[in-house]
Order: C-alpha cells, then sequence, then structure tokens
C-alpha cells in the first residue's frame, strides 16, 4: 500500500482540488483508493457531492478501526473520509484531536483494500502532520507559482519523499514562468514535471459536485492529473 500525502505551502493554492482529480485519476488506472481529508473546512466531500451538513467524517469516530463507520463508498474501489466539520460544530469536538495519530494507527488495517491512500493535509503553517508525512511513500507540496508561495517553499524545504506540483499556472504572466525556472533551478528533479494550468473548469467541476477528471476529462488539467498519477505508479513502483 502507498500512502500520498499532499500539502499546500499556503492557504488556498488547490490542494484539496488536486486530491480529488489526482485520487480519482489513480482509481481511473485500476488502483483502490481511500481519500481522506484532514482539514477543518471539510471540503474534500463537495468535490464528489456529499452534503456540506451531512454528520460522516472521521472526526466523529471514537477509534481509529471505527472509520470504516463514517466512508463513504464512491464507487469499488474508490472510498472517502470526510473529515466531519459537523462533529465539531455539534458536539464542540476539537479538531486538533488526533488526527495524525489516528491515521497512523489505522494504516495498519488498510494494506488489504487499498493500493493507495491520499491524505489532504492543513496547509502551511498550520501543519500537523508530521508522522503520517514521515510514513508516507509519496509527499507532494502543492504551490501557485507566486513570490509568497516562493518565499515560503524557501523556509519550509524538503522532506526525503517530497515534490512540489505546481498548480494554478497561467504561462501568459512572465513572473509565474521566472518563479517556475527559479524553483527547477534551485531544487531539480524535486519540481515534478506536470503543471496544472489554471482553468475555470475546476470551478466549474465543484459546482457540479465533480472532481474535472470526471467533469471534463477531456481538459489540459484532467490530462496533467493522469500523467501525475502514472508518475506516482512509476516511482512508488
Amino acid at each position: 500500500m502507498n500512502i500520498l500525502t499532499l500539502t499546500g505551502v499556503r492557504g488556498g493554492g488547490g490542494t484539496t482540488t488536486v486530491t480529488g482529480m489526482l485520487g480519482d485519476a489513480l482509481h481511473g488506472l485500476d488502483q483502490r483508493v481511500l481519500l481522506v481529508d484532514l482539514n477543518a473546512s471539510d471540503l474534500l466531500r463537495l468535490h464528489f457531492d456529499v452534503p456540506h451538513r451531512d454528520g460522516h467524517g472521521w472526526v466523529a469516530a471514537e477509534f481509529p478501526a471505527d472509520w470504516r463507520e463514517q466512508a463513504f463508498d464512491l464507487a469499488p474501489g474508490l472510498v472517502l473520509v470526510p473529515f466531519g466539520r459537523t462533529a465539531i460544530e455539534d458536539a464542540g469536538i476539537s479538531h486538533l484531536l488526533h488526527g495524525d495519530d489516528f491515521w497512523v494507527r489505522a494504516l495498519p488495517g488498510l494494506a488489504r483494500d487499498f493500493d493507495w491512500v491520499l491524505f489532504d493535509c492543513p496547509a502551511y503553517p498550520n501543519q500537523q502532520t508530521p508522522t503520517l508525512r514521515f510514513h508516507s511513500t509519496l509527499d507532494i507540496l502543492v504551490a501557485q507559482p507566486d513570490i509568497a508561495a516562493h518565499v515560503l517553499l524557501a523556509q519550509i524545504g524538503f522532506e526525503a519523499t517530497s515534490h512540489l506540483l505546481v498548480n494554478g499556472y497561467d504561462p501568459a504572466w512572465a513572473l509565474e514562468r521566472d518563479v517556475i525556472q527559479d524553483w527547477r533551478q534551485h531544487y531539480g528533479a524535486r519540481v515534478l514535471s506536470q503543471i496544472i494550468v489554471r482553468d475555470e473548469r475546476l470551478h466549474e467541476a465543484l459546482a457540479c459536485k465533480q472532481p474535472v477528471t470526471r467533469f471534463r476529462p477531456d481538459t489540459a488539467s484532467s490530462q496533467a492529473a493522469r500523467s501525475v498519477a502514472q508518475w506516482c505508479l512509476s516511482t512508488a513502483g
């Protein structure tokens, strides 16, 4: 079983969208995929038509072994576990409680059912999943090519399994081209060759409660997601 952690270099970089489309792309390559939302915003569910006010979510599970009771079977071999914001709002459960530890303890029981577990992790500076990232097969940092991300990435650095995925790139802007060139010069092969371009259809897909890989599989962003999925398979071996 492979563990893939995805973390935004900063908030608003589209990591949750990337997690949904990449999980769907891996599933399209005949992989058994578990998607886990570790963000209190609880938005990953919206990409798969799960209502935001639905009470299911892993924070409502008393023990790691109970996560299945909070999950949604989206398709054969594709399962989503939302965060469970309603449990916080209605019962006062702290969203800081044990996310990292909860899923590290749950990992041994997942291997027989899944080829990939994707964790949508909180963005920096609120990233609170160091143990999961330590256990990950691949760790993907997601960043838009802007100056804020440029500075933050230099502060964050890379873990042993970390790679950078550029999201929301607009080739019309010279500054964004320069930022990507600088990242490639400084971080080399750590920067994925696949780039997700800025695409309004990503927002349209969310409005239709689907990952873009289902909503518009012919778009450049969908093709990029499939390329990243292929890279994950080849890199993980």
